[in-house]
């Protein structure tokens, strides 16, 4: 005779143990999903072949543009900061990251719901159909033993890192901006007082031909070209002008003013010279190359395909999850009768396992595997671009330092020269002629020295961008965060 009873023991335990085992060869097999960590050692170059300073202004928490000694120019780089919309932007994409950095972290903890409302799902055994009023709290949780929260963490956190170098790329591509057209604007101001002087020298010796020709000393040829000197003077002045202005409106756009500085427009000082002796030897530490912006956006987008790589990997493997309520059931009705109101409360395992999907879990996989390669390679690079750009600011830099040297030089001599003239002038033994015409010559290299002092400028400010130090910027940003707009 057969005892059910016992029968039926033995086959709950069996379809425990069957549960058991499969749940451990769930696990064993799950061990094999994880998110992978490249090795991303990239050699760079022992020493900069364009450098003979062993130190580096990047180095310095001190802002490099404040070395130049120009108030002026400090308070337009602090005014742009605060102002400027895309930093604004940066900024708040930046916030945005960090929420949802948080929210991924959230995520991967139990979730606890209220409910209120009709359930028509409530399933009794010999009921056909049923309904009930639902008051109460549910409970959901997938365990986390797979990659999957790994690579969605790694994913969030490499969204933050894109985020903060793309501000770091917003601020310092914005100083380096500015800095550039205010010494492009300084530049156009020089040389807009330089052409007024040329202009007034051309118009006096245009006075003095046209008194020649009316008493016979010089003919009218001669006028037509001293004529054309002038108008050309007039023309390059006007021109001058409107490069003044656009490089005004630029620094207004630049600094999210809808007015320029007073300042800009009457500088008090209209020689401009740059104090050089003050500017520290350009050179930058092989090791700060890791510390670019654009290297530690390719590293945090290698982090970010790495937790694509683990997110895929767990999908092949099967989801462990834990479910309950505690559910107060209003009255349940069935077939036009009652059944009297009750506590509904359970807590059990959830077990979810890929059979079959025609490749497409396999194949999401092998493109995440394929991206982190692509981005592998991406990052080397970038590496490779990063140390290309240095060397060349470097050279560049040096290039510049020495034609300054050489402008420098020479605007002293112009000035003694310009003095001189002035001298012979009042003493007699230069003609006004003479005077006029050696002071426009003069002023006329004047114009060429200030396009080397704004080039200087722009090299100078490439130089310290190359070597921007993402360590040293997240500080700074810290300290003084972008202005929000309201």
């Amino acid at each position: 005779m057969v005892n059910y009873h016992n029968k039926n023991d033995i086959f709950l335990w069996l379809e425990r143990l069957s549960s058991s085992a499969l749940m451990v060869a769930s696990l064993a097999l799950t061990a094999c999903g994880s998110v992978p960590h490249p090795d991303l050692n990239v050699k760079t170059p022992a020493t900069w072949r364009n450098t003979v300073s062993s130190t580096s202004s990047a180095a310095s928490n001190d802002a490099w543009w404040t070395s130049l000694k120009d108030d002026i120019l400090n308070n337009t780089v602090e005014l742009a900061l605060k102002n400027n919309l895309t930093v604004a932007q940066s900024y708040e994409r930046l916030n945005a990251e960090r929420a949802l950095e948080k929210a991924t972290i959230a995520s991967h903890k139990p979730r606890i719901g209220l409910y209120l409302g009709p359930n028509s799902s409530v399933a009794f055994s010999n009921y056909r159909s049923s309904s009930a009023f639902l008051f109460g709290f549910d409970f959901n949780w997938e365990v986390p033993y797979t990659s999957k929260k790994e690579g969605e963490r790694n994913m969030a956190q490499a969204n933050v890192e894109m985020a903060q170098a793309g501000m770091v790329v917003a601020r310092t591509s914005l100083i380096a901006e500015v800095v550039r057209v205010y010494g492009e604007l300084r530049a156009t101001d020089q040389k807009v007082q330089s052409l007024k002087k040329i202009v007034a020298y051309q118009q006096g010796i245009n006075e003095m031909f046209e008194r020649s020709v009316d008493v016979g000393a010089a003919s009218q040829q001669d006028l037509v070209e001293v004529r054309s000197k002038l108008i050309e003077a007039e023309s390059a002045l006007s021109e001058m002008n409107a490069i003044r202005e656009s490089a005004i409106q630029r620094l207004d756009v630049l600094c999210g003013l809808d007015a320029p500085l007073p300042a800009w427009l009457n500088f008090s000082t209209p020689s401009w010279q740059i104090e050089r002796v003050k500017i520290p030897p350009f050179a930058v530490p092989v090791e700060v190359i890791m510390q670019r912006p654009d290297v530690q956006t390719a590293v945090a987008k290698i982090m970010y395909a790495a937790g694509a790589v683990g997110v895929s990997d767990s999908e092949l493997y099967p989801k462990i999850g834990l479910e309950g309520a505690v559910l107060y059931s209003g009255t349940i009705i069935r077939n036009g009768s009652t059944t009297p109101d009750g506590l509904i409360s359970f807590l059990s395992p959830s077990l979810r396992f890929p059979v079959w999907d025609w490749g497409m879990l396999r194949e999401q996989k092998n493109a995440s595997e394929a991206e982190l390669r692509r981005s592998i390679l991406s990052y080397r690079d970038t590496v490779l671009q990063a140390i290309a750009e240095t060397e060349i600011t470097i050279a560049n830099f040096n290039a510049m330092d020495e034609r300054i040297v050489r402008a420098t030089k020479e605007a002293g001599d112009l000035e003694d020269a310009a003095n001189r003239n002035k001298v012979g002038l009042n003493k007699g033994y230069l003609s006004p002629l003479e005077a006029f015409r050696g002071q426009a010559k003069l002023l006329e290299r004047k114009l060429v020295h200030a396009d080397e002092q704004a080039a200087w400028l722009a090299a100078f400010a490439a130089a310290n961008k190359a070597q921007t130090n993402m360590t040293i910027e997240k500080v700074r940003m810290a300290e003084k965060p972008a202005a929000s707009v309201k």
